[in-house]
């Protein structure tokens, strides 16, 4: 949902876009500023080679210091080598103040496995060698390589960008004036009288606040020589609008530039309404990640949006590399391909055949926290991803429901117009597994609660769908209205084992506005507060709620209509002490992890969870889907919804989706149509709507594209099957769901830009028609002379390159991989839990050698079982014999009803089963053998016979 004054203009019939002067510019944030206009190519740091040392067969570390140092402004780095081709690197100050927040929270279940390498030190750098792996410090400047084998990959410190801001205590306006001036070298000389001059005599300066004094400030305009940012950094303090940032920790900002040598491109850092590509931001501002609620956001735009992952993935035809710059502050990422930077200076003899080669330049800048980087060293992109899931795990495993198809709107009107629609997708046999109900559904905007007349039986409204395999979500925001007859915000303020609201800088309950008005925002960094929070989902406190009904976390950023750029003020505090500064981007993660362990614990541990948010950070993979927000009902935002959910999977988040059909105005039954059409092949599938649109059920358009909204859905519960499969792989190694051509052929540079041909899982290709109006349209087939693929539909076979289609709007572009082993179900029910027991369908597209494999995953599609209980069968056709070999112990109804073998040159004599011929047919036309009733499930290991 947008900010309130957006939905006020929706009202009143308006169309306006974002509201450009409610969001930072980096011109307009003083750590970015101040970081993006240091001085390239001359780095002041220099490590003390003495400090130099192993800790262990895993970790070096050494001091970084400044070439105008004191003894505070020393940092520690330690670089630790981890097992699978993965590298860490950390750095604070030697003795900080006060310690840098990291964001444990975002690592895996598992704890990371080291590797072992040997130091060897030298005159001007030292080398720690593991196998192939080379990285290498290099005393002055500080630069820090990593290389395999001949090969450099990456370089930090290569322009000279790399800053860490000293914590302090805060001194008086006289001596910060003083560390101004030192930290501004050169100049100080020329204008340094002036300004202590004028600091002296415009300034009444009093005891600093750790002497518990307010100090008073005055300065006159007239230009003495200092910059908005030095002026900054004297204050700490900071103003955007009629807001006021006190900074009382003052200015902690850190900065790394990281040089990727012979790559070509580079993609991640969601979340941008952006091409997929990463653009060079040399003439724009840096790629944003600050959660924000932006209403009617832009496109071809790097500002900040509802989520943030600070991940890059590098590409080049030999290899791939990730960077994860773990931090959950206010963050800025520059990016600038084929700089000609100064990285000659470390490793000069190794790189000077090397010079010419592509470069990408990033630039590294967070307001706060510590200095934590992982770089994934691959080489192919499908190692990167693994890499990844080593450390921040892999994707949750979702119900099988969720991953079907979901009605929402803002709002359904009351529980008969949810009767309503349940009983019009019967009646017009459109399969559908969960409808929604947004904020209207509650008593005045309070969560967990109903509106009484609207919905006086809830659970007879919800056990009703349940009872056609069914669920319903209702959505639950973090801000709590501040109300005493309010039973959930009187017990959160009144609860006695920890503080559940988030609090001013004066430690007193922040109140902001938001949907029901003076809201409270629950503090969901605190474990403490998170535990109440999930303990609201028990049945007996969520009155009106079963085990059918599930969550929507919006607004999580978290949105604050009253604050500095819609959304929290950074000097609020958190648990144990840590600013809001500190937090942000890890908010909302922390609050879709409460919910889910709410809905964990309401069940006894028996249930999986399904939870949507909007806001996200690292780590929220492993807990439930995201979707893009408040998009637009217009066509150039169904074309950016493929590279914004492509950005997403290759950030290592798989469950994604964007609303069909656009969530603000009304779109018309093409742009619908092809919408579902796109939609059915993305991994997270809802249709939704703003308040103020028309209804867009598909019943209530024409009858053509009821019928063409009912197809595409069609294909999207056939092929729940696969992507069932497709998500349980995700949930061992984090493998994207919806993937970039490039993923799977990355030796194809030709595939580097292309964001309108996705990968859905390893064996679908969709090409979604995303234009209006048109004919025509050319489809992307990648691969060589060894890859075949086959239309979806009609198994017309196609060789590799751009190929022009006639496309009607019925027309959904989908292709199999020759080679893969997709399995299918043709039974079309109300839902997706009514096919459980329906038998399968194996479509068997052979490539040119007459080979094929797949797999099929089976369980109960909702308990945890699955942990223990669950059947992974791995499918392989071979030598004219189909095979299944079963793995697991999962023992229910698993039959295949129909096998078609596609791309068979000839028709067998005969088809074998354990000595017993079965019935088939051949169509030599299409050359596909179809297999009838088999009579063989995905339990048992068996093989079938083509005689030829």
């Amino acid at each position: 949902m947008g900010l309130l004054t957006g939905f006020l203009v929706s009202l009143l019939g308006l169309s306006i876009s974002v509201n450009h002067n409610n969001f930072k510019k980096c011109d307009q944030s003083t750590f970015c500023r101040r970081l993006r206009n240091m001085p390239k190519d001359k780095s002041p740091y220099f490590v003390d080679k003495a400090s130099i040392k192993a800790v262990n067969q895993s970790s070096i570390t050494f001091l970084i210091k400044h070439e105008v140092t004191t003894a505070k402004d020393v940092h520690r780095a330690t670089i630790r080598l981890l097992a699978d081709n993965t590298i860490r690197v950390t750095a604070q100050e030697d003795n900080p103040v006060r310690p840098r927040y990291s964001p444990v929270d975002s690592f895996g279940d598992k704890p990371l496995k080291d590797a072992t390498g040997s130091l060897v030190k030298a005159d001007d750098s030292a080398s720690f060698i593991s196998g192939a792996i080379r990285i290498v410090v290099n005393y002055n400047p500080f630069t820090v390589s990593v290389s395999r084998g001949d090969q450099l990959i990456a370089t930090m410190n290569a322009r000279g960008l790399f800053h860490i801001e000293t914590q302090l205590l805060k001194p008086s306006l006289l001596e910060r004036a003083g560390n101004v001036i030192k930290d501004i070298g050169a100049r100080a000389s020329t204008f340094a009288s002036s300004i202590l001059n004028k600091l002296t005599s415009t300034s009444e300066i009093q005891k600093s606040e750790d002497e518990g004094q307010v100090e008073k400030e005055q300065s006159e305009e007239e230009d003495v020589g200092l910059s908005d940012e030095d002026l900054a950094k004297m204050s700490w303090e900071d103003d955007f609008n009629s807001h006021h940032d006190s900074n009382p920790r003052g200015p902690r900002a850190i900065s790394l530039d990281i040089t990727f040598n012979g790559f070509d491109k580079a993609y991640g850092i969601p979340e941008h309404a952006d091409t997929f590509a990463l653009k060079s931001t040399t003439s724009t501002d840096p790629y944003r990640l600050y959660n924000l609620d932006v209403f009617e956001y832009e496109l071809n735009n790097p500002m900040a949006l509802y989520g943030s992952i600070p991940y890059l993935h590098a590409l080049s035809p030999d290899l791939s590399v990730g960077l994860m710059w773990l931090n959950a502050a206010e963050t800025w990422v520059d990016i600038d391909y084929n700089t000609k930077s100064l990285v000659g200076r470390v490793l000069s003899s190794l790189l000077s055949s090397q010079d010419s080669t592509p470069k990408i330049d990033t630039h590294w800048m967070s307001e706060s926290g510590l200095l934590d980087v992982f770089l994934f060293l691959g080489p192919s992109p499908k190692d990167v991803t693994r890499q990844y899931s080593n450390v921040f795990g892999a994707a949750y495993l979702p119900s099988l429901f969720s991953i079907a198809y979901h009605q929402c709107r803002w709002n359904y009107n009351d529980q008969k117009d949810v009767e309503d629609v349940d009983k019009n997708f019967d009646k017009y046999d459109i399969p559908m597994d969960v409808i929604w109900l947004d904020i209207e559904h509650t008593d005045g905007k309070r969560y967990f609660t109903w509106d009484g007349r609207k919905f006086p039986h809830s659970k007879e409204m919800i056990n009703s769908l349940s009872e056609k395999g069914r669920n319903m979500v209702t959505i639950v925001d973090p801000h709590i209205k501040t109300d005493s007859n309010y039973h959930v915000y009187q017990e959160g303020k009144n609860y006695g084992e920890c503080s559940i609201y988030v609090k001013d800088k004066d430690s007193n309950n922040f109140e902001g506005h938001c949907w029901p008005g003076t809201s409270s925002w629950v503090d969901y960094t605190s474990p403490c507060a998170r535990h109440w929070w999930s303990e609201q989902f028990s049945y007996d406190k969520y009155s009106g709620s079963t085990p059918h009904l599930f969550t929507w976390n919006d607004m999580n950023e978290p949105s604050v209509f009253n604050g500095p750029e819609v959304t929290m003020h950074k000097d609020n505090l958190h648990a144990e002490g840590w600013e809001h500064r500190d937090v942000h981007n890890i908010y909302g993660h922390y609050m879709h992890r409460a919910t889910a362990e709410g809905q964990i614990l309401r069940s006894g541990s028996q249930s999986r969870p399904f939870v949507l948010s909007r806001a996200f950070f690292v780590g929220s993979h492993r807990i439930g889907p995201v979707w893009t927000g408040d998009n637009k009902a217009e066509w150039e935002h169904l074309k950016m919804s493929i590279p914004m959910l492509l950005s997403l999977n290759i950030a290592g988040y798989p469950f994604v989706g964007a609303d069909v059909g656009g969530f603000f105005h009304n779109p018309n039954e093409e742009l619908l149509v092809r919408w579902y059409q796109a939609g059915i092949l993305q991994p997270f599938l809802r249709a939704h709507a703003h308040i103020d649109t028309r209804r867009r059920e598909p019943w209530l358009f024409s009858e053509e594209t009821r019928k063409l909204i009912r197809d595409a859905l069609v294909v999207r519960y056939q092929l729940l099957p696969y992507i069932y499969t497709k998500f349980y792989e995700a949930s061992v190694d984090n493998t994207p769901i919806l993937r970039p051509l490039w993923y799977s052929f990355p030796h194809d540079k030709s595939l580097y830009e292309n964001q309108v041909d996705v990968m859905f899982g390893d064996s679908l290709l969709s090409s979604p028609v995303t234009d209006a109006g048109v004919g025509s349209h050319t489809v992307t087939l990648p691969g060589d002379k060894n890859t075949i693929w086959y239309n979806y539909f009609t198994y017309s076979v196609h060789a590799p390159g751009p190929m022009g289609i006639n496309v009607k709007l019925s027309t959904i572009p989908l292709y199999i991989l020759g080679g893969s082993i997709v399995p299918i179900k043709k039974r079309l029910r109300r839902s997706s839990a009514l096919m459980a027991k329906d038998p399968y369908t194996l479509l068997v597209a052979l490539d040119p050698t007459s080979k094929a494999k797949g797999s099929v995953y089976v369980d109960d599609g909702i308990s945890f079982e699955y942990k223990d209980t669950n059947l992974f069968s791995e499918l392989t056709f071979e030598n004219n014999a189909l095979s299944c070999s079963p793995k697991g112990s999962y023992r229910d109804v698993a039959e295949v009803e129909r096998i078609v073998i596609i791309g068979l040159k000839s028709e067998p004599s005969s088809v074998v089963y354990n000595g017993s011929k079965l019935v088939y047919s051949y169509s030599k036309l299409n050359k596909v053998l179809t297999i009838k009733k088999p009579n063989v499930n995905f339990v048992n290991k068996w093989t079938i016979e083509l005689v030829l």
